[in-house]
């Protein structure tokens, strides 16, 4: 048998691996050294505090990572949700530079698996 086409070759190196999901339950979390450091808030209207089940849902949500410019460099991940015109949420994580790594390879280990699943 002589060597595999162009065609053979591309259709080897196109097939994606059969992939088991993550090890852990997709679901996995991790604990973070510095609890103290999450903080949530929640407003409903101009100044109220509210805690307990969300009475509007989110229509707009955005997600942010920044550095915390301190001596134990911190990376923060904040999370706002915005519903009508005045209730919003807010969470504020600070993490490590370990602690944020962990969470991106948790993050591109479901995607991967996601995605090759879906295929």
């Amino acid at each position: 048998m002589g060597d595999p086409s162009p065609d053979d070759r591309l259709e080897e190196t196109t097939e994606k691996p059969n992939r088991a999901p993550p090890e852990d339950d997709p679901t996995d979390s991790f604990d973070l050294e510095h609890a103290q450091r999450v903080r949530v808030g929640v407003t409903r209207g101009e100044s109220d505090l509210e805690v307990g089940p969300p009475r509007e849902y989110p229509d707009r949500a955005d997600v942010s990572v920044r550095p915390e410019p301190t001596d134990d460099h911190r990376i923060v991940l904040s999370i706002d949700a915005m519903a009508g015109d005045h209730a919003t949420g807010h969470a504020d994580i600070e993490l490590t530079p370990a602690e944020a790594r962990t969470l991106g390879d948790r993050l591109e280990e479901t995607v991967r698996w996601m995605s090759d699943a879906g295929d």
